[in-house]
């Protein structure tokens, strides 16, 4: 029936007969829709669905736990690439508004797109899931770390930059753009934003025009024939303006394991490269474990600097969560010289232990003597020549209050003489050698030779205080296992080389022994505690494999840094590669960086490259080969720090438990007689005063 002029007039105004433009347009959007519907992807929270059922399957793919870290990271890019591409969104059109011809156009283009995503949907959802698993494949084969367990809070963690942990950012970047460039994504009509917008990076980073990339005539630069050095800079050249860039500039937390740290860790590192502030960082996460009870820590350190930044921490002071845990070592506080004796190894302790457990330690105690004690042997002496000293050592564990001036006594003429009753003690050979063989020709050069060096170490006088006390104020297998920081600084600038090798030698054999001493304890009872010995080539002779092996039986972890492979002949070398599981290297020479290549599983030129406080880092068990990690600078530094009288504080508590006055020592040896002490004043002990020493902790 015809409509009246009036109706058809009313039609016409409110668009019953619309342009044809709009009715294409109209109806291709409403057939799109309905597939929407249809594919129940009718609004947002459809859609997300969606990105999460993507998700399931990627995780899925590279079996990683939704709790995992990088699921958020995974929810993210596909969210990113959804919203990037506009992937299942209709454009908004409002029907009442006229529009031209060719804004019909361009919105029918825009609905022919989703047309193409939709009409297969499962196709498309494949091809994307797939697409997606492509762009990660790459990064994660690279590092493969990040897809590791979330580490236990007893780990050592580092938060390093992701780029920094390929071994090679060129190779992995141009996997990335070769999946990005795929030509089924071409022929599904998908990923077209993102392939443009990485075509413009490439011909940007060739050199070219990206406003007009066809033009183009030169070969490309792909990422693995660039001239960026910087793997932050490369990343951003090739993948800039894109969801990708993001996945390469994620941090990545990588963990060291509690109990690959018991294997032992060895650093390498040229001065200057950040050896001590990769150190002071190990160190800091270490004392949190210590303030919860759950580690001791032990730091040796013969230039002073690392011991006196860690000891400033204001966790140290009154009322700190450290403050009753924390020991200081410091012969630089010379009128208060710690008590300590190479001969006090807490035999009155082993004569409570099962025989065989007594015999056993006591023969650790006489193998530890060789290494302390063995900087005082000339490296040219025999075997034979060496028995005398396994028989002194064992004897001096039978003459009470023992000390370094007893050792120097007995290697004197008629020494057999004056100690007859302590050789009575003795029992079988070794009773016998110093009856028939000690005071013969054939040990007379020997003992001449010990005398001479003893003298020569005597002679800092700092040193003999130390070590001339008849008993040592510090129980290391108690200390170990109560959870204690144990600071000491073997103080080569006074005590000398050989001075601070032997002191660092004492405390490495105190070490070894109370860790050997755990034997009698349940595992569950044997604390956790790392060693960290900086200029670890001063102490270290190739006895390091035994107290390496011993140490790591009783969850003592070692951690050896030095500067140069040169510091360590061929034999030590070997033992420190055998020994040790984590092994950093960085700023060393290229000879260098080719022998530890084939102990790190990597290219010399990992090695090689890593900038100032970065390492190729090496896990035995952990990672297949060696990768970059980077530790931050001013870490320790950054902590709070103790005033002025807290220090003193610390350091008079340091003086009560672990020190003796020195004129106390001067008297007990016969140096000062007592009238003359009371005469000079000396034996007032200046409790309230802090040496320059102390105010520099």
């Amino acid at each position: 029936m015809a409509l009246h002029l009036a109706a058809r007039l009313h039609a016409f105004v409110h668009g019953l007969f619309r342009s044809s433009d709009e009715l294409e347009t109209r109806e291709l959007f409403d057939k799109v829709n309905a597939l929407f519907r249809q594919n129940k992807l009718s609004n947002k929270e459809a859609r997300l669905d969606l990105v999460y059922n993507i998700v399931s399957v990627v995780l899925v793919e590279f079996q990683i736990d939704p709790q995992h870290p990088q699921a958020k990271v995974i929810i993210e890019l596909i969210l990113d690439i959804f919203n990037y591409e506009g992937f299942f969104i209709l454009p908004n059109i409002d029907w009442r508004e006229r529009k031209s011809v060719s804004a019909y156009w361009e919105l029918r283009d825009q609905i022919n797109v989703q047309l193409n995503l939709i009409e297969d949907f499962y196709k498309t959802k494949t091809i994307i899931t797939l697409a997606i698993i492509g762009f990660l494949e790459p990064i994660y084969s690279a590092c493969p770390s990040l897809l590791s367990s979330v580490s236990s809070d007893t780990d050592i963690t580092v938060s390093t930059d992701l780029v920094r942990n390929f071994g090679d950012i060129g190779e992995v970047t141009e996997a990335v753009l070769i999946n990005a460039f795929d030509l089924a994504l071409e022929d599904a009509g998908l990923f077209a934003r993102l392939s443009t917008r990485l075509e413009q990076n490439l011909v940007i980073a060739s050199g070219g025009n990206p406003a007009d990339p066809r033009a183009h005539a030169k070969a490309f630069k792909t990422p693995t024939k660039s001239d960026i050095k910087d793997a932050k800079n490369l990343a951003t050249t090739y993948l800039n303006g894109t969801p990708l860039l993001r996945l390469f500039l994620q941090k990545v937390d990588f963990s060291i394991p509690t109990e690959s740290r018991f294997e032992h860790h060895h650093i390498i590192a040229g001065s200057g490269h950040g050896k001590t502030q990769t150190l002071q960082y190990l160190i800091a996460k270490d004392l949190k474990a210590v303030a919860k009870g759950q580690r001791s820590v032990i730091v040796l350190d013969s230039q002073g600097d690392l011991i006196r930044n860690i000891s400033n921490m204001a966790e140290f002071a009154e009322g700190g969560p450290l403050h009753d845990k924390v020991i200081i070592i410091d012969p630089t506080d010379v009128e208060w010289p710690v008590s300590l004796n190479l001969f006090d190894v807490g035999i009155e302790r082993l004569q409570n232990y099962a025989p065989l457990e007594r015999e056993r330690l006591t023969n650790s105690i006489l193998e530890l003597y060789d290494f302390v004690l063995g900087t005082l042997l000339s490296a040219e002496m025999t075997q034979k020549q060496n028995v005398i000293f396994r028989y002194v050592t064992r004897l001096m564990l039978h003459i009470p209050n023992a000390t370094i001036h007893t050792l120097r006594e007995l290697m004197e003429p008629n020494s057999q003489i004056k100690f007859a009753k302590d050789i009575a003690k003795l029992s079988g050979t070794a009773k016998r050698f110093f009856e028939t063989e000690f005071a013969s020709k054939e040990f007379e050069q020997t003992k001449k030779q010990v005398l001479r060096r003893l003298w020569g170490i005597l002679e800092n006088q700092t040193f003999e205080r130390m070590f001339s006390h008849p008993k040592t104020k510090l129980d290391l297998f108690t200390a170990m296992n109560t959870g204690k920081v144990i600071l000491i600084n073997t103080a080569k600038d006074l005590l000398k080389e050989q001075g601070s090798q032997i002191f660092g030698r004492f405390f490495i054999a105190m070490i070894s022994q109370a860790a050997q001493e755990r034997a009698i304890l349940p595992e569950n009872k044997r604390m956790p505690t790392f060693v960290y010995i900086d200029e670890a080539s001063d102490y270290f002779d190739r006895n390091i494999g035994i107290i390496l092996s011993q140490a790591r039986k009783y969850n003592v972890g070692m951690i050896l840094a030095h500067q140069y492979l040169g510091q360590l002949d061929v034999k030590l070398q070997e033992a420190f590669a055998a020994n040790t599981s984590i092994k950093f290297a960085g700023g060393v020479s290229a000879r260098d960086a080719r022998t530890l290549s084939q102990m790190l599983y990597c290219d010399p030129n990992l090695i090689e490259s890593q900038p100032k406080g970065s390492f190729a880092a090496y896990i035995r068990g952990v990672t297949k080969s060696a990768l970059p990690l980077s530790f931050p600078f001013g870490y320790l530094e950054n902590q709070p720090s103790m005033t002025s009288e807290q220090r003193k504080a610390l350091q008079k508590v340091m003086r009560r438990r672990h020190a003796v006055y020195y004129t106390e020592l001067d008297i007990a040896n016969g140096d000062i007689k007592s009238g003359e002490a009371e005469e000079l004043d000396t034996t007032k002990k200046p409790d309230d005063v802090s040496t320059d020493a102390g105010s520099e902790w």
